[in-house]
């Protein structure tokens, strides 16, 4: 619906906006379209309402005509006192700049007053110094002719004085004449010092070609002193004397002879011709030297002179003579009692002079035991070094003695009532020991203990024994502990048949008896050398023991040099051992040796003298072990790289695997025969079957274990495999009783003893059997042969399954062996 607003009141609504500034309240106005008529009319409303606006204003005008003529009158005086201030202002501002011309004026003025002021300070002081340096000229032109005068007190004087003025005048360097007078100054002195210095050497004269010292007449130190050079000639003195004098006589020349001192009027020189050493004529001659320079040196010097040459003459006296004439023998320390009387006598001889060091001599003499002592450790662990170095020396065959108390309930007495029984009992005994491969480990516990127990030195077996043999002596108990004799039930026993036996009644009762074991094995000479050293000083002590003097306390640290020599004997052994392929088992001979005769020293009653060598004997012992186990170890590693290269053999008849397995077996073969040949000639015989028994268990193991592990064996493997059997089986040669080792064994005596030190062996002979039997034989072996002893039904089963083809046979077999077992 088209809205109907007429021109007036669009007109009228336009005016109202323009008065007032509101909007229409009509909707239609809002709306409607401004036609172009309506802006006449419009404009006439507009010019009405301004015209009735102007017309107000002239009304309203009229009525305050008289208030704006005021207000004009006051803005013009306004505009008055703005003109009269923005002159003042430039007034101020022109004054404010004639002010600062005359501030900058002032201040020129200054500064040039300033640098005139300056300007006469300098030149004053340009004076003063040219007054001063012209008077330190003069000073010095004297100090010159007192110098070309041979006054030189008066002249250092004067030259103190100069060098004070100097010092004033040098601080000024923008002088060139300062320079100049400083380099004089410094000319001058060194003169003066040359001049003092020819003086001194004037005076006192050391000649060291001749080796003399002559000192004419007292000098005169003074002027020195003043200089501060008296205290570096003192010095230089104190080290002429020492180079020139005091070491030509003290040192002892060819062939040990000294030379003497010689006091000639004013001078002192060493002697061309040479005699024995004698203390007594050492200590004439040192006085001598001190009485010299005391009466020809003024105080100024000697004072000095003492302090620096006192500890020097001394300290190279002790280190030089004395020291070194402390004998190495007991016996010989009486001979030091004259030696001790004249180091007091010195003592006493410096102290009358004021010279320092009687203390120090004091010291020495007190502490002469001590010295001793350390002589004697020193000495003695160089003589440790030289065994050493000598290497093995003469080896030497010892014996092995051991004593054990044997009751009526022993089985051993009670079978051995005959002592030429002795031999053939132990076949019977050992019906009792383990015979299966699982009895014998469990008997030994594992072969890794047999590497330190190669002569049975293992406790766990012995302290079996020893329970068993409660009878038995404290010492025959530390000898079972550390030779193992009684490790019957421990891993190896040792063969009983190589070792020489006795028995005799103990009580005279019947019911006890003493057997005698023995046994020989080589040692090198070093253990014997040590224990002669150690035999040295327990000598020693009992001759202390028996002098009850005052050095006994000291000289007791002497108990300790044995425990040192034993520590520097472990420490450097085992370098000096190596050089050998059998160095190892020597040193392990060694060790236990000589822990043996460490508790034979003990038992011999040694204690009182402070020894005590019960950590040494363990510490020897286990160095022993250790050494015997790495050397098993070594073989052990080589044995099994060597059987590695046969690869499980599998594949044993195809080449080139079977060359490889023939190399490997041939290899054994040849490297525990010469092991056994090289530690022959070392270790006793038990200990050479039980070594070379713990590495033939360790081939044999290998064997079986690979062996067992071939899940097919063709016929001919099995031949091979046979064959590489007895090859090991050939070994038994090395395993003979000792009598029959060095003789061609013929019947029942040639019995060997390979399964006593190999405990794997009878199931490799077992093994051996089985891959070259048939089913029917392996049923035999299995219950009548005694194979179920080290094999158990699955260890059999599956070698049959390896070597024979599945068929009825093999299946009833089989079956047959696990019903036999139970299963």
């Amino acid at each position: 619906m088209t809205s109907h607003v007429s021109s007036n009141q669009l007109s009228e609504a336009i005016l109202e906006s323009v008065q007032h500034g509101t909007y229409p309240a009509s909707e239609e106005i809002i709306s409607a379209t401004f036609p172009p008529s309506a802006f006449f009319e419009a404009l006439k409303l507009l010019k009405l309402a301004r015209d009735e606006v102007k017309a107000q204003i002239r009304t309203s005008s009229k009525d305050s005509a008289q208030d704006i003529d005021g207000w004009i009158s006051q803005a013009k005086q306004l505009r008055r006192d703005i003109e009269t201030v923005q002159s003042s202002s430039h007034e101020i501002l022109i004054k404010a700049r004639r002010d600062e011309e005359l501030r900058q004026d002032s201040h020129d003025a200054s500064s040039k007053l300033r640098l005139l002021e300056e300007e006469v300070a300098f030149n004053e002081k340009v004076s003063t110094t040219l007054q001063k340096v012209l008077g330190i000229r003069q000073a010095t032109s004297q100090i010159q002719h007192l110098v070309d005068q041979g006054e030189f007190f008066k002249a250092i004087d004067l030259m103190i004085q100069v060098e004070q003025e100097s010092a004033v005048v040098q601080s000024d360097r923008s002088i060139k004449a300062v320079a100049v007078l400083k380099s004089e100054s410094k000319e001058l002195r060194q003169e003066i010092v040359t001049a003092l210095t020819r003086k001194w050497h004037e005076v006192i004269r050391i000649d060291g070609l001749t080796s003399t010292v002559t000192l004419p007449h007292h000098s005169q130190p003074d002027a020195m002193e003043k200089l501060g050079l008296l205290d570096e000639h003192i010095l230089d003195l104190g080290k002429e004397l020492e180079a020139v004098i005091i070491m030509p006589r003290l040192h002892l020349h060819a062939g040990m002879q000294e030379r003497l001192l010689v006091v000639e009027s004013n001078c002192i020189k060493t002697s061309e011709s040479l005699s024995s050493p004698d203390i007594h004529r050492l200590v004439d001659d040192l006085g001598t030297l001190i009485g010299f320079l005391k009466t020809r040196l003024p105080p100024s010097i000697v004072g000095p002179l003492s302090q620096g040459l006192a500890p020097n003459l001394i300290e190279k006296l002790i280190s030089v003579r004395l020291s070194t004439n402390i004998p190495e023998a007991f016996a010989a320390l009486r001979d030091l009692d004259s030696t001790r009387h004249e180091v007091l006598r010195f003592s006493e001889t410096i102290h009358s002079y004021d010279w320092p060091g009687e203390a120090q001599l004091q010291a020495w003499v007190n502490s002469i035991p001590e010295l001793w002592v350390e002589k004697r450790q020193r000495t003695s662990l160089d003589k440790i070094r030289r065994l050493l170095k000598r290497g093995y020396g003469n080896i030497k065959t010892v014996e092995r003695v051991e004593t054990q108390v044997i009751s009526q309930q022993d089985h051993l007495f009670t079978r051995n009532n005959n002592s030429d029984a002795w031999d053939a009992s132990w076949s019977e005994e050992e019906e009792g020991t383990p015979k299966t491969q699982h009895d014998l480990q469990n008997a030994g516990n594992g072969r890794e203990e047999e590497d330190v127990s190669a002569w049975g030195l293992d406790d766990q077996g012995y302290e079996a024994t020893r329970s068993r043999d409660a009878a038995s002596s404290a010492e025959s108990d530390d000898e079972d502990d550390a030779w193992g004799w009684g490790d019957d039930k421990n891993l190896e026993t040792p063969p009983r048949e190589t070792l020489e036996s006795s028995t005799r009644d103990v009580n005279g009762q019947g019911n006890e008896r003493a057997v005698t074991l023995r046994e020989t094995y080589n040692i090198t000479a070093l253990p014997t050398g040590i224990r002669d050293l150690i035999d040295s000083i327990i000598s020693d002590l009992g001759e202390l023991d028996v002098r009850k003097s005052s050095d006994a306390p000291a000289i007791a640290a002497l108990s300790a040099v044995p425990g040192l020599l034993l520590v520097m004997y472990r420490a450097s052994a085992s370098n000096f051992y190596s050089i050998n392929n059998k160095g190892n088992m020597f040193l392990y001979n060694d060790c236990l040796w000589l822990a043996d005769q460490l508790r034979q020293l003990m038992r011999d009653g040694n204690q009182k003298h402070g020894l005590h060598f019960d950590n040494d004997m363990a510490a020897l012992e286990a160095f022993g072990k250790r050494s015997y186990g790495k050397e098993m170890e070594s073989q052990r590693t080589i044995i099994k790289d060597l059987l590695d290269g046969a690869q499980g053999f599998i594949n044993c008849t195809e080449p080139p695997f079977s060359q490889e397995c023939d190399l490997a077996i041939s290899t054994i073969v040849d490297r525990l025969r010469d092991t056994h040949k090289q530690w022959r000639g070392v270790l006793s015989y038990s200990a050479l079957l039980q070594s070379v028994g713990s590495l033939l268990s360790t081939v044999v193991d290998k064997i079986t274990i690979d062996i067992q592990d071939m899940s097919d064996i063709s016929e001919p493997e099995s031949q091979r495999l046979t064959a590489y059997c007895k090859r090991i089986t050939a070994l038994e040669d090395l395993f003979l009783p000792q009598q029959l080792a060095n003789s061609v064994p013929s019947g029942e005596d040639a019995v060997p003893l390979t399964a006593v030190y190999a405990p794997g062996w009878f199931k490799f002979q077992f093994l051996s059997e089985i891959l070259d039997s048939s089913l029917v034989d392996i049923k035999y072996l299995w219950t009548d042969g005694g194979l179920k002893l080290e094999y158990d039904t699955e260890e059999v089963v599956d070698l049959i399954e390896a070597l024979f083809a599945d068929s009825e046979h093999r299946r009833r077999a089989i079956g047959e062996l696990r019903r036999s077992s139970g299963r």
